[in-house]
């Protein structure tokens, strides 16, 4: 019994085998990418994050939120428990604001897991009595503002190794002219930064995590929609 080889492939023209070629690199590569993205995404989900902080009454983790170009990012959301949060009215002093906190072994855990931290301020919707309400309103953005970067200085003292820390200010409450105390417009958020593609915007990744769970978390809902640096296009930073 005789053996014939294979006989080699012929193509029709150098251009034919060159687009077959290129096709099967193509292919190939399209394949490594699924796989590394599917690996990238497996063990984004299944990286641990340290337990939830006694200091923190919501703890919520939005993973994979796109910017406008799809690139992704991955945040751990804190609301902090009443115990945090400035008490005072929005136009008393802001020197009269509570003393830096002792955050615990587990929230300094929670901060130090993080790729970047974001400091959250606001102010509730008072306004100094006799004060126009644009000037007040101006009044408690530059307090907000001011909240973000005492926050900022609270987590710096918190953490043992250097991590970028931004500091985000939402503004002024809207006026609901409510009686009651205010407070809780002034609470205390502190976003934590899990993992992000390189040149992710995170200013719309984290305006898209916040619409995806708004349902879930009815603080973020507020935060988009209640302050009045926070519900335009872009959130407002500060320096």
């Amino acid at each position: 019994m005789t053996s014939t080889a294979p006989t080699p492939r012929r193509w029709r023209s150098r251009g034919a085998a060159f687009a077959w070629s290129g096709s099967a690199f193509a292919l190939a590569a399209l394949g490594a990418w699924l796989v590394y993205e599917t690996i990238d995404q497996v063990s984004d989900l299944a990286r641990a994050v340290p337990p939830t902080p006694p200091e923190v009454a919501t703890d919520v983790i939005v993973r994979n939120a796109e910017d406008d170009q799809g690139r992704r990012a991955s945040f751990r959301i804190l609301l902090f428990t009443d115990e945090f949060r400035w008490r005072f009215n929005s136009h008393d002093a802001l020197d009269a604001d509570p003393a830096r906190p002792l955050f615990t072994d587990e929230m300094k855990a929670v901060l130090n897991s993080a790729r970047e931290i974001i400091c959250v301020g606001a102010s509730s919707e008072e306004v100094p009595a006799g004060v126009p309400f644009d000037i007040g309103r101006r009044t408690e953005e530059r307090r907000a503002g001011r909240r973000a970067e005492r926050i900022a200085l609270w987590v710096r003292a918190a953490l043992s190794q250097p991590i970028p820390i931004r500091k985000l200010n939402v503004g002024h409450h809207v006026p609901t002219h409510r009686q009651a105390d205010t407070s809780d417009q002034r609470r205390v958020v502190i976003i934590i930064v899990l993992r992000q593609d390189t040149d992710a915007n995170l200013d719309q990744a984290l305006r898209s995590a916040m619409a995806q769970e708004s349902a879930r978390a009815p603080i973020f809902d507020t935060l988009l929609t209640k302050y009045s640096l926070a519900s335009g296009q872009r959130f407002t930073w500060v320096p």
